[in-house]
């Protein structure tokens, strides 16, 4: 269980109520992972929620047998990852791995999904952060997608 104190700590817990927040905390556990650690992979289903407490974490795709992977995104203290357990078919999209030795908040996702059902505002609350998080990274990407297709490219065409 992580301390009510820690939580409200962090943007993302800072939007609920003292009540929510205790419920909250008896549902979370700190966890150490070293570098290079995988927390999970992707394909896995979603248990779990994520916030860093301390470290990197880079969300990437890996192939089976790759050693490195293309890197999408990383999180760093304070920054949630593995939402996914909220949207079908609950399974992790990318790999997360610690880029450094992390100590991550988890949340469990299946008891997150439970207070939710059973306090509404919360539910609401949740969502409406996670809309939010999930909206500014998604004008990363496309800004990061227009810089892509801006740069002048060169294709050369082999005869033959």
């Amino acid at each position: 269980m992580v301390d009510v104190a820690e939580l409200r700590k962090f943007e993302l817990f800072g939007i609920f109520a003292d009540s929510q927040l205790s419920e909250l905390a008896k549902i979370t556990e700190k966890k150490n992972y070293k570098t290079f650690s995988h927390v999970y992979e992707k394909g896995e289903r979603a248990r779990h929620i994520y916030v860093v407490l301390k470290g990197l974490v880079s969300l990437r795709e890996l192939q089976p047998g790759d050693q490195v992977g293309i890197g999408f995104e990383m999180r760093e203290r304070g920054e949630l990852f593995g939402a996914a357990c909220f949207m079908k078919p609950q399974e992790y999209t990318l790999t997360a791995v610690c880029l450094e030795d992390s100590e991550l908040i988890e949340v469990d996702a299946d008891k997150l999904f439970d207070l939710c059902e059973k306090d509404p505002d919360m539910g609401y609350k949740l969502m409406k952060k996670f809309a939010q998080l999930y909206f500014e990274r998604y004008k990363v990407a496309k800004r990061q997608i227009r810089e892509m297709v801006k740069a002048p490219t060169i294709i050369t065409a082999l005869p033959g």
